[in-house]
């Protein structure tokens, strides 16, 4: 064997120095896969005005800007949902609803991001229900007027005997009746809600003009899908509400309720063993439902947190609620959605991301093990675009085309996604006992427990490993993966790897430095500085 052939043998085989003395280490199998860690989300595809509320939010509530950010897009597509298509070419057009799933941990600050992202839209809900009020007072009335009217009409008609007379009675009593029957009453009218069965969310839906957002700080609706209120649970208004298909359903009413082009937008956060459940269900990712979700898996910064840090200045918490309330408030009053081109530019753009993705397909390409999910990214990206575009124009995108600048964001968003359904996959196919050894590796690299005994060790985790077999199963398993052996002296010793890098290499879940993740989007820097 030549020296140079030794030396690359020596490197990959022996890399690091044990802690003690002993034979040197072999490389450790990683615990997540040779993927690279998913990446940032990209703050500066928004316009200021969001961009600001996205890193301002992320700040004051010490969260990944990946959670703030997937929600703004979120928020998007409630307000322009139905509202606005997009026709890259003569013949297709793609609606801008989207669904999205924050995957984070309990204790994550899910619920304050949530609060801060979407309250502009219930504040939206309640002008519209106000306006809407004496509109619904004046038709209840009309309506009970003519309800009175048939029935009185109907009441002259059967008391009728004389035959002439009669059928003039019944022709009345039934022009009657039909004219209050015309006599529509108005519900109040939502643009969000948090929960809902199938069926009710078709009522919510024809109620609403097709449209209805659910967005979440909890993972029930996962719950939902899988089986929660029925063993069998109606996809239809989800799988339809995607794509914008006709639906309707005959059960819940005499009349039954129907929405000829639905427009769902869903937004769920929820904790990684409500993904797998939700992912790992066979009967929805038969139907394709998983892989109409954009997934984000925010990075935890638990144990590396800031204290009382400031909040999101004024001014831009006010700039973001009012553009998200006359846009979500303006849109609802439409009928009809309105459509939005390509420049030429931004076709060619469009065109270069479908071809890439296109390749990307094939085998041995990066979107192959996910085809069900990436056979639908040219199209997510243009319904990202379509979203971006109303963003950066919010009093006039539906009279502009959507530019070159618009659609490059467009693809550097999904791009994000993509990486992130690829951690979101690993998370899936994940089992406990695998959590548990990613766990007691966390632990042994923070405590920088070089050396330990099984019972020292036994005391850092038994809040989760109370049973001294779970941590003898979880010993035997980093020593099979080659993070732990024993040590000449009868201690456990850690692999010097351990400490000097990330062993998950894509747990997108594992704590890190607050600094490290607020770099990585110009967080550093003030929120309303200068762009």
């Amino acid at each position: 064997m030549t020296a140079a052939r030794l030396h690359l043998v020596t490197d990959l085989q022996a890399t690091d120095a044990p802690p003690g003395s002993g034979p040197l280490w072999d490389v450790p199998v990683p615990l997540t896969g040779p993927s690279a860690a998913p990446p940032p989300f990209p703050v500066d595809v928004f316009p200021r005005w969001l961009g600001d509320m996205v890193t301002g939010v992320a700040r004051f509530t010490q969260t990944d800007p990946a959670m703030a950010g997937t929600l703004a897009v979120a928020v998007l597509s409630a307000c322009a949902g139905g509202r606005l298509e997009v026709e890259p070419v003569a013949g297709w057009r793609e609606p801008v609803n989207v669904f999205a799933a924050v995957i984070a941990g309990p204790g994550e600050r899910k619920s304050p991001v949530h609060r801060a992202m979407t309250a502009p839209l219930f504040a939206a809900q309640s002008t519209l229900s106000e306006a809407m009020r004496p509109r619904i007072a004046e038709a209840a009335a009309l309506r009970d007027i003519a309800d009175r009217q048939a029935e009185q009409a109907k009441t002259v008609a059967a008391k009728a005997t004389d035959p002439g007379k009669q059928d003039a009675a019944s022709a009345d009593a039934v022009a009657a009746a039909i004219a209050a029957e015309a006599i529509t009453v108005p519900t109040l009218p939502k643009l969000i809600v948090d929960d809902a069965t199938p069926e009710i969310l078709i009522n919510l839906m024809a109620a609403n003009g097709g449209r209805m957002a659910i967005i979440s700080d909890e993972g029930g609706i996962f719950d939902t899908l899988a089986g929660r209120y029925s063993g069998a649970p109606n996809l239809d208004p989800y799988l339809k509400g995607h794509a914008g298909q006709p639906m309707s359903n005959e059960r819940i009413t005499r009349e039954g309720a129907a929405v000829d082009k639905p427009a769902l937008t869903v937004c769920v956060m929820a904790q990684p063993t409500v993904l797998r459940k939700f992912g790992g269900n066979a009967d929805l990712a038969g139907r394709g439902l998983p892989a109409r979700f954009l997934f984000a898996l925010p990075r935890s910064l638990a144990g590396y947190r800031a204290v009382d840090t400031p909040p999101v200045p004024e001014q831009v918490t006010t700039g973001y609620a009012h553009r998200v309330h006359d846009l979500a408030a303006t849109l609802a009053e439409w009928t009809d959605p309105a459509v939005v081109v390509l420049t030429e530019e931004a076709g060619t753009v469009r065109r270069t991301a479908a071809e890439q993705v296109e390749s990307e397909l094939r085998p041995g390409g990066s979107l192959y093990d996910m085809r069900e999910w990436g056979n639908k990214l040219s199209g997510a990206t243009l319904r990202l675009a379509g979203l971006l575009h109303v963003a950066h124009h919010p009093a006039d995108a539906w009279r502009r085309p959507i530019d070159a600048d618009r659609m490059a964001d467009a693809v550097r968003l999904a791009e994000f996604f993509a990486a992130h359904y690829r951690a979101a996959l690993t998370t899936i196919g994940s089992d406990a006992a695998m959590e548990n050894t990613r766990y007691v590796l966390g632990v042994l690299t923070s405590k920088g427990m070089t050396t330990f005994t099984r019972r020292e060790l036994h005391r850092k985790v038994s809040r989760r490993l109370p049973k001294s077999d779970e941590v003898s199963a979880v010993l035997a398993e980093l020593a099979a993966l080659g993070w732990v052996r024993n040590g000449m002296d009868g201690r456990y010793e850690l692999h010097p790897r351990a400490v000097t890098e990330d062993p998950g290499s894509v747990d997108t879940l594992t704590p890190g430095p607050t600094g490290d993740v607020f770099a990585a989007h110009g967080m550093s820097e003030a929120v309303n500085a200068p762009r």
